[in-house]
């Protein structure tokens, strides 16, 4: 009887060890899904959002798709090529009909999608959940510093779509070199699409490219084998039709408002560098990216090296390709990302097979472990629905009170204003302003408009600068003339923009704060004779600092009794009066 019970008991605390670890496996499972929500769900502002359903807005209500540079007066009748017009439709109809919260939720959501698709793959090929899911949180982390409300989201989501019919195309190929048509055919359509949405459509198309140019390589290859020969008349069939789908996904770029001048665009655009443009640089320490990139690289780097499982030769060859460019520009580092999500899950699971670790089977430290679990669910929970619902525009980021000091005076005209600030102020300001440039860059602009606003804001620029050599020696000054602007918003973190204004005799200050200044043409705004003047008593010098911020759009207020009224977010100082 004692045995019996002691066996009972021992039977009984089994059961109950084996119920918490599988109640321990679910809630890692669960807290890793979340953690790569709250990684999707990033929620800072991107400076050309306001743009993007600005743009798409004026195209809806004109019905007319721009073909030269709108909203500014330095560029009017330049072409514009613009390669993200479905994405700015999808913006501003998102905006119209689900509210900047809405765009939030399916942002998170179709980053969710993207890592539940690679989930799906791994999981055909073998790769246990759990293991699937903690790569998972590497390629969120990866993609994070880039999951902004911005195009380059659908050409994330684009990307992932070619890959999954790529892999689903060639999943009988390792074994039986055959091929499933149907989805190879649906990359035409696809890429309709994506180079109606954005430039990175290029990328993609390499990639795709490459990858079917592989699989042709080894059917050659076949074919030259001399136990191939019942075989060999078949392979020429599937040669010729996975050709015929690269000549069909190459077309299928050309169907877009501009034809074969997009390409040509794109290819003068792409190989001149970009030094202004921080995502077209290296990744370097201390940016966001540089780290997530390195433990990605490194794991796949590793896995590659410590798996059993066969190494694809293709996919080997784009990996590396798509990684070289990584460490050339900040911007292919997403690529690189979803490449790993689709190709190295079961080398991941293969490598970390060879490491040997046991857990400690102590019962108070699964029960601490489950508890620990649960505070990371609940803390992972609140911060997935504080960045869903707040787009927040933060005041000493963004020039919130100086634009809405120039629409309580009323200054309008051509305007000078800081690359990061541009769409904003299109946003905020137009029709009653223009700018001189903004972040559309080469898409509207000559080259020459481009290096006279660079020289304004940077300067020399460490010596980095990529100039046309149309524009002359760098001239600070020269901005101020070109189109006789009336006004200039200027970023003070820009030493050498505020340099450059305050030698200039022929403009005078209207506001300043510790984000912005606004300088105003000395003969409309200082004279008291002109209809525009500004006497001193209207002007503004406030150093207080700027805390807080307001949920996008931020846009100012155009009735003054009502001015910032319900848009403050997480700041109780009462906004500056001007």
């Amino acid at each position: 009887m004692f045995a019996s019970n002691s066996d009972a008991s021992a039977a009984s605390s089994s059961y109950d060890a084996q119920r918490e670890w599988r109640l321990l496996r679910q809630l890692t499972l669960l807290v890793l899904v979340l953690s790569c929500a709250w990684a999707m769900a990033l929620n800072l502002v991107d400076p050309d959002l306001w743009g993007h359903v600005r743009y798409a807005e004026d195209w809806l209500a004109t019905g007319v798709l721009p073909r030269t540079a709108s909203h500014t007066y330095s560029a009017a009748a330049h072409p514009w090529v613009n390669h993200e017009n479905l994405a700015e439709l999808c913006f501003a109809l998102g905006y119209r009909y689900l509210g900047i919260t809405g765009l939030l939720i399916a942002k998170c959501l179709a980053g969710l999608a993207i890592l539940f698709a690679m989930v799906w793959n791994a999981r055909k090929n073998g790769v246990k959940l759990l293991v699937a899911w903690t790569l998972m949180l590497l390629i969120a982390a990866a993609l994070h510093p880039f999951f902004f409300l911005r195009p380059q989201l659908l050409s994330f989501a684009l990307c992932s779509l070619m890959l999954v019919l790529l892999e689903t195309g060639f999943c009988d190929w390792q074994n039986q070199k055959a091929v499933r048509w149907w989805p190879l055919l649906l990359l035409i359509p696809v890429f309709v699409i994506w180079a109606n949405t954005h430039g990175a459509f290029v990328a993609g198309l390499g990639i795709a490219t490459v990858y079917l140019l592989g699989r042709v390589i080894e059917l050659i290859a076949l074919r030259q084998s001399p136990d191939a020969k019942d075989c060999r008349k078949a392979s020429i069939k599937v040669l010729l039709s996975l050709m015929a789908i690269i000549l069909g996904i190459c077309a299928a770029t050309f169907v877009n408002p501009y034809g074969f001048e997009l390409h040509r665009w794109l290819a003068r655009s792409l190989s001149q560098p970009r030094p202004e443009i921080t995502e077209w640089a290296a990744p370097r320490l201390g940016n966001p990216a540089f780290w997530p990139w390195v433990v990605l690289l490194s794991a796949t780097g590793l896995s590659l090296l410590l798996t059993r499982q066969r190494r694809d030769w293709v996919r080997l060859v784009i990996l590396v390709l798509v990684a070289w460019q990584s460490a050339l520009h900040m911007r292919h580092i997403p690529f690189f990302a979803l490449l790993c999500g689709f190709w190295m899950p079961n080398h991941y699971q293969s490598a970390i097979g060879k490491i040997q670790f046991r857990l400690p089977q102590v019962p108070w430290l699964r029960q601490v472990a489950v508890i620990a679990l649960l505070a990371c669910l609940a803390n992972l929970s609140f911060s997935i629905d504080r960045r869903v619902s707040h787009l927040p525009v933060a005041r000493n980021d963004y020039p919130l009170d100086a634009v809405q000091y120039m629409v309580d005076r009323g200054l309008r005209g051509k305007l000078v204003v800081s690359f990061n600030w541009a769409q904003y102020a299109v946003a905020s300001l137009s029709p009653a302003v223009q700018v001189g440039f903004d972040g559309r860059f080469r898409t509207c602009y000559p080259q020459e408009v481009i290096d006279m606003h660079f020289d304004f804001q940077l300067g020399e620029f460490g010596g980095s600068r990529n100039r046309s050599p149309n524009s002359g020696p760098i001239d600070a000054t020269r901005v101020l003339t070109f189109g006789e602007p009336d006004l200039v918003l200027l970023d003070r973190h820009y030493s050498s923009a505020v340099e450059t204004m305050q030698d200039c005799s022929d403009w005078v200050l209207l506001f300043r704060d510790r984000v912005a200044e606004i300088w105003g043409r000395r003969l409309r705004y200082d004279d008291p004779h002109s209809a525009d003047y500004l006497p001193l008593a209207l002007r503004v010098q406030d150093p207080r600092p700027r805390t807080g911020s307001l949920q996008w759009p931020a846009l100012p207020v155009r009735d003054q009794g009502a001015r910032f009224a319900g848009q403050n977010v997480g700041n109780d100082e009462q906004p500056v009066e001007m």
